[in-house]
């Protein structure tokens, strides 16, 4: 057993705070006695600062105050429902929490000492001085009355006493007797003596199957599941006789008991035996804490982490408690020390055994009171309980922890905004000691107390304080009283001059205020404030603030800001994000490039705003100068490729639709390097967009990349020749005007600038090469003829391609000395040793060539192919064999696998040129040819196949000589080279077409040629076959 004992010295009392009578006017009757010590401690007070109390007091009124001027009380208990009270004339009262009186009986001739109710609140159990037991049903008309002859002092009803059948309940009283009454089932009524004490039992308290009571020997607890007292706390040492300070006693839980013994105060805990134990209790008492104080207990609980202690007196009573054990007292002393008592304290003391407050309680008739005169009650149920109810004969007092809605009184009326706020805010989170009591302050009176707060700032110049302040206490719902309060504070702050602090708290979203206050916030921060300005802009909803009245504000600003680049900026900024929320995409793209907004290109192709971007080709070309020196060193010059692979060249040039050229470089004109990258990328697209400028081109290839200028002379055509000379005479670009040259026609002063301005002899001979004009190289051999370096050049470059060595040689002086000649002579024959090897070796490989390619011929005409009777013919659509039995049909295949009868395609070609060779007989009155007999025989043979089988070789003999005398083809294939050539000249030009033409009349006699002009061999057909 552990105990903790503090003396009055060891103590750390903190102040005790009175009760003023204007806080709690129900005490005010009784309060006139302790003026004067009340004046004291006011001047105590005001030296120090003032401390808020922790509790608040209220006097029941109702109609109890009539029961009060009649009779007086004894006891009290409280429960979840209502309040019973039981009085000197034996009544039982029972009363609802505001003191108004709901059903009352006579249930003693004598005081009532103590009351009991069950869990459900059904019975209510009543013991008096005249002996009796009363138990009444409250909703019924259940009354048991037990008589023991002797005054009773206290009394339990089971917890469970409405739901069990033994309607259990215990008393005690000056017999010393604790006794169980019980109904059993089959014997009535029986009262069990559980204990037996040497003096009264005081008081009785049942929990669960625990009862504790108290007697002269200290404390005893008994477990009813066992049926046996389980433990014994006696009395402190030196406490004064238990008749004299009745003990006070609270089951906090099933397993801790606190016990008020005159001035001590115990708790008891009760735990379960080790493990070890095999038999015995199944719980044991153990006083966990125990210290002395300096008054006596009337009254005890247990309130979250500290003691509730109803006391009287002070340590000038604890210092005469040890006479009050003698009988030598005269009466007379013992009166007046009556009259000059003090009033009950409810104290806290915390788990360090420090008194933590101090409430004096002037009661009424506190100067004629007796510890035993008091008493505190709980509710039954409650661990933890919201409400104490304290108890004097002529008094009701309800005590309760000030909630919230106390404390923030208290700190408004002593001007303590802030901290009222703060606790609010954190009761409201669910945090700090008044989370619990959040739902006594409503959101209103949060606001209330939020902008009278505000007001006081705004008075004191605190307008960050204000700001801040108001966006945490005005209201966010969207009502027009809501909107009115924040408009009001906004104006105000408008009047201070410091829009600029409540602007980022004026609320957007949940609740929208009128256009005019969100234009005058933005119009005030665009001339003082031009970030803060900015911000509002980009994060406010479009539709608090019309765009267009903000689009003019600004660009009127715009101008007066010509000496802050950064400031302009921020302004353009703004001018686009706006445009593009009034869809003017023209004037949003502007400032776009103007800032070179990433992406904004890639916006333009994905919403197709091509005719937005038409008159802005500058801007755009400086957009992609910005991103190309962005991503590459800015220091070294960018490469006209890179710059024509920019995506804002590229958007130019894939959309001239759009975008026309003549547009874009009217715009560009005046920015020639930005005009040259714009017309080159063009050019490299598609050249023809272009020949308009070609001229214009010329003039900036020559001035920015004269290297890429030649090779853009060699790809257009669309330029002037004369003027292409003037420009590159003027800037003196000899190759150039070389090719320049050339193309007019004036090869030789062309050749005369090589020779006589590069003198580069391989450029020079290339000329010649590429003009391929004889009289060029006389001109370029005989004037190389005296110049070494030349002769040596035509012989090593141009050998036997292009000028005849021989009359190179031939013109060379015969004093002339020239070095390398003789390596140049080599070369040149062996060049020409070289070539007739070559010409040799080819021959061979076309001679070998065309020996495998005629194996292959004749292999191909030596294979057969497969035939079916049932093939239809491609003239006439019949089977190949459709003859009867006794006839034999033949059929003619062809190399391309067309397969006819032979009468189908045979004897029209023979009756064509048999007719041609009649006309030609009669004509010239010759006799008949044999080849017409043998056509004549063949035609027989052809309708008349059933002849004999000894015709049948002289028919095949027949036939053969038919088919190399006509030569018939495919139809099939005949129809389609026709074909083929048609769609061949469908595509040629006129002249084209008269050129061929006059080809095929002129190779009539040549092989013939398929539509894509190669020569196509026709291949005799197979030999006929007879099916």
């Amino acid at each position: 057993m552990s105990s903790l004992e503090a003396s009055s010295s060891g103590s750390a009392a903190l102040t005790a705070q009175r009760i003023e009578p204007d806080e709690h006017p129900e005490f005010s009757d009784s309060y006139n006695g302790l003026e004067e010590s009340s004046e004291d401690n006011a001047s105590e007070e005001e030296d120090g600062d003032e401390e808020e109390p922790a509790l608040r007091y209220k006097r029941l009124g109702g109609n109890v105050q009539a029961l009060f001027e009649k009779d007086t009380a004894s006891t009290l208990l409280a429960t979840e429902r209502f309040l019973v009270l039981g009085t000197h004339w034996g009544n039982i009262v029972i009363v609802d929490f505001e003191g108004n009186e709901v059903k009352k009986w006579r249930a003693h001739s004598t005081t009532v000492n103590s009351v009991s109710v069950d869990l459900d609140n059904e019975y209510v159990a009543s013991a008096g001085d005249d002996g009796r037991v009363v138990v009444h049903g409250l909703y019924n008309d259940d009354v048991s009355i037990i008589n023991y002859s002797r005054p009773v002092k206290a009394v339990a009803l089971d917890p469970y006493y409405n739901r069990r059948g033994s309607r259990r309940f215990v008393s005690g009283g000056t017999a010393g007797q604790l006794i169980m009454h019980e109904k059993k089932k089959w014997f009535g009524k029986s009262d069990t003596i559980l204990f037996t004490s040497t003096g009264p039992i005081q008081i009785i308290r049942w929990q669960d199957n625990l009862i504790a009571w108290a007697c002269d020997e200290g404390v005893q607890i008994y477990n009813t599941d066992c049926s046996a007292r389980i433990s014994q706390i006696a009395r402190p040492e030196g406490s004064p006789r238990a008749d004299l300070y009745s003990c006070r006693m609270h089951w906090r839980d099933e397993r801790t008991l606190l016990i008020g013994w005159a001035n001590f105060i115990q708790v008891v805990a009760l735990k379960e035996p080790g493990s070890g134990s095999a038999s015995g209790p199944l719980l044991y008492a153990e006083v966990s804490i125990m210290f002395r104080t300096d008054f006596i207990v009337c009254g005890l609980a247990l309130h979250r982490d500290s003691f509730l202690v109803f006391s009287y007196g002070d340590h000038h009573i604890i210092g005469t408690m040890a006479s009050d054990n003698s009988d030598q007292i005269p009466k007379e002393s013992r009166q007046q020390r009556a009259r000059d008592a003090q009033p009950p304290e409810l104290r806290t003391i915390n788990w360090n055994i420090e008194e933590v407050s101090s409430d004096v309680l002037p009661l009424e008739g506190f100067p004629l009171l007796q510890p035993n005169d008091y008493g505190l009650s709980i509710g039954q149920n409650a661990i933890e309980a919201d409400t104490w109810f304290i108890l004097s004969p002529k008094q009701l007092v309800a005590v309760r922890p000030r909630g919230l809605a106390d404390h923030v009184q208290w700190l408004t009326e002593r001007g303590d905004y802030r901290q009222a706020l703060v606790d609010i805010e954190s009761a409201f989170r669910g945090e700090g000691r008044w989370a619990i009591y959040r739902d006594q302050i409503k959101q209103t009176e949060y606001q209330e107390i939020g902008q009278e707060y505000a007001r006081i700032l705004m008075d004191d110049g605190d307008y960050v304080g204000t700001a801040s302040l108001c966006a945490r206490v005005l209201p966010r719902s969207n009502t027009p009283e809501s909107v009115d309060i924040w408009e009001s504070w906004v104006f105000a702050f408008a009047e201070a001059n410091a829009l600029h602090v409540i602007a980022p708290f004026i609320p957007t979203e949940d609740i929208q205020l009128s256009n005019t206050v969100y234009e005058m916030v933005l119009a005030f921060m665009l001339t003082s404030r031009i970030d803060e300005f900015r911000r509002l802009v980009l994060a406010w909803p479009p539709q608090l603030f019309n765009a267009y009245s903000v689009v003019l504000a600004v660009e009127d600003q715009l101008p007066k800001l010509e000496e802050s680049v950064e400031d302009q900026l921020k302004l353009k900024h703004i001018l686009a994000v706006l445009y593009d929320r009034l869809n003017q995409p023209s004037k949003s793209l502007r400032y776009h490039l103007e800032l070179f907004t990433p992406g904004i290109l890639e916006r333009v192709q994905r919403e197709n705003l091509f005719d937005a971007v038409r008159d802005k080709a500058e801007l755009v070309l400086q957009y992609d100068d910005h991103v190309l020196s962005v991503q590459h060193d800015k220091e070294s010059p960018l490469s006209l490729l890179l710059r024509c692979d920019a995506e804002g060249v590229q958007l130019l040039t894939d959309n001239t639709d759009a975008i026309p050229c003549a547009s874009v470089v009217k715009q560009l004109v005046t920015v020639p390097e930005h005009l040259h990258v714009y017309l080159h990328a063009l050019l490299t697209k598609e050249a023809h967009l272009g020949a308009p400028f070609a001229d214009l081109q010329v003039e900036l290839y020559a001035e920015y990349n004269p290297e890429r200028l030649l090779n853009f002379l060699r790809l257009s055509a669309y330029y002037s020749f004369d003027k292409a000379l003037e420009i590159c005479e003027e800037r003196n670009l000899v190759p150039e005007m070389v090719f320049i040259l050339g193309r007019m026609g004036d090869n030789h002063r062309a050749l005369m600038l090589i020779i006589d301005k590069l003198r580069d002899v391989p450029r020079a001979i290339e000329f010649a090469k590429e003009q391929n004009d004889p009289e060029l190289w006389n001109d370029l051999v005989m004037y190389s003829r005296d110049k070494p370096e030349f002769i040596v050049g035509l012989l090593e470059l141009g050998g036997t391609h292009t000028a005849n060595p021989t009359v190179v040689i031939q013109n060379i002086p015969p004093e002339l000395s020239i070095p390398g000649i003789r390596r140049a002579l080599t070369n040149v024959l062996h060049d020409y040793h070289l070539q007739v090897e070559l010409c040799v070796d080819c021959k061979h490989i076309l001679d070998s060539d065309c020996e495998v390619l005629s194996d292959g011929l004749r292999q191909m005409q030596h294979q057969g192919i497969e035939v079916e009777n049932e093939q239809l013919c491609l003239v006439c659509q019949l089977p190949l064999d459709n003859s009867t039995s006794d006839e034999i049909n033949c059929a003619m295949a062809f190399w391309c696998g067309h397969i006819f009868h032979d009468k189908c395609i045979l004897l029209p070609e023979v009756q064509r040129k048999t007719q041609i060779d009649s006309l030609l007989t009669v004509t010239s009155g010759c006799a008949l040819s044999p080849s017409m007999e043998i056509t004549k025989r063949s035609r027989r043979l052809i309708h008349n196949a059933t002849d004999r089988r000894k015709r049948l070789t002289q028919a095949k003999l027949d036939r053969t000589m038919l088919i190399r005398q006509y030569g018939p083809v495919c139809p099939v294939c005949v129809e389609y080279d026709k074909k083929k050539i048609q769609q061949a000249r469908s595509g040629w030009s006129p002249s084209e077409r008269k050129d061929r033409d006059l080809s095929n009349s002129n190779n009539q006699d040549t092989p013939a040629t398929n539509a894509e002009g190669f020569e196509r061999t026709e291949l005799p057909p197979i030999q006929a076959l007879q099916i």
